[in-house]
């Protein structure tokens, strides 16, 4: 009987089948919650003995989700779901004892499986990438609104299985985009964090240190989610693209006009903006120069313990044509601390209208970059956020201090 159904499968099929499940990264140890929480809902919805959300891999049918059993995987031809897989639609067994194609199963051999369905799951170009499965120790059918009910079930766990982790792939790839250690370079220390609101997000920060001099930008793609994302990460591509003129001495006015009118078709179609802090800092003298696109989120704490809001009167990228932005400048003497962010941390302070208050405060208060950074990530935890929160934090301690 296996053999005949393995002949009766169509090679090149189920290689695009193949590729498309690995492509998900979705193969390996441990249960996702996401899963859980349909597998266990269908198990009470249809009083069935056991359910499962079932991928083939291989020659193996693998279960990222099973109510009622304890099993991990089996091998292929002792699933229900190859059937329902190589088929591609849904498929309703009444009695699998009394079905050619299952008969031969130890689990109806056994009479622990009398009744089976299974509901392909595809990916967004038609490949089956998984089975929504229903079990039952007793022959049934499945009909009327509680067919209905399966059909929106399994609707349910496509978009899990698919979407949702491109979703999070999406999420781990935006990640990886941003700076991947800190800056400590004498008395400097730079970090930065990037908490999206949903799986990625519009915010978008970058540094490094070229010639003596750190250049680091920290943009907000008006939006959030996957769109936002892109223009983001087209944005960031451009901002990078400067960077050698930038510490080089261009003046950040002039990179920045560039940078804009290079994007503008692009966020008009989008019909979106970017808001923008850039700045360059001279690690010899502190001497810093930073140009601001409609952001007006950049405070720094002087030795003395002034908070001063560094912003301008520009507007950010992608409003009209013929903008243009200017470089302003000041020096961060040893002591001094800078905190450049998105307006996602507002949403988490008790005065939004007087922000450089409390924030000012949150940046007296800490030993360094990360002890800041930490309790911004503190405030996410402790209120939910409304949109992404990012930022970037700049400490020059006094010569010799640890």
């Amino acid at each position: 009987m296996t053999s005949h159904v393995e002949s009766l499968r169509d090679p090149d099929v189920e290689e695009r089948r193949q590729r498309a499940v690995e492509s998900l990264q979705i193969l390996g140890p441990g249960k996702d919650e996401r899963y859980e929480r349909i597998t266990r809902l269908a198990r009470l919805l249809f009083d069935v003995s056991r359910t499962s959300i079932t991928v083939l891999d291989g020659e193996r049918a693998w279960f990222p989700s099973s109510q009622g059993f304890d099993v991990d995987e089996v091998p292929r031809s002792e699933s229900f779901c190859d059937q329902a897989t190589d088929l591609g639609r849904l498929l309703v067994v009444e009695d699998t004892a009394a079905d050619e194609r299952f008969k031969h199963l130890q689990l109806v051999r056994d009479g622990a499986v009398r009744f089976y369905a299974g509901h392909p799951l595809r990916d967004a170009i038609g490949n089956v990438v998984g089975v929504f499965c229903l079990y039952d120790s007793k022959p049934r059918t499945l009909e009327g609104e509680l067919l209905d009910a399966f059909r929106d079930m399994a609707a349910w766990a496509e978009q899990e299985l698919v979407s949702s982790t491109e979703m999070s792939q999406a999420g781990r790839v935006q990640a990886s985009l941003l700076p991947s250690k800190p800056i400590r370079v004498g008395e400097w220390d730079v970090n930065g964090l990037c908490l999206p609101a949903l799986a990625v997000g519009g915010d978008f920060y970058d540094y490094g240190v070229l010639n003596g001099v750190v250049h680091l930008a920290l943009g907000d793609v008006m939006g959030k989610g996957t769109g936002a994302a892109l223009v983001g990460a087209g944005a960031r591509a451009a901002i990078r693209g400067t960077n050698s003129a930038v510490t080089a001495g261009v003046d950040l006015g002039v990179t920045a006009t560039q940078v804009a009118r290079s994007l503008l078709a692009d966020l008009e179609r989008a019909e979106s903006f970017v808001t923008l802090f850039q700045t360059a800092i001279d690690l010899d003298d502190g001497y810093t120069r930073y140009v601001d696109a409609g952001s007006g989120l950049c405070l720094v704490v002087t030795p003395e313990g002034e908070t001063i809001r560094l912003d301008s009167d520009d507007r950010p990228f992608g409003i009209l044509p013929e903008d243009h932005w200017s470089e302003h400048e000041l020096t961060l003497e040893p002591g001094a601390r800078m905190l450049v962010f998105s307006d996602g941390l507002l949403d988490l302070i008790d005065d939004p209208m007087e922000w450089w208050v409390p924030i000012g405060e949150l940046m007296r208060e800490a030993a360094d970059a990360d002890a800041l950074l930490a309790s911004v990530a503190r405030l996410t935890r402790e209120r939910t956020p409304l949109d992404d929160v990012t930022a970037v934090a700049v400490f020059r301690r006094h010569e010799g201090v640890p």
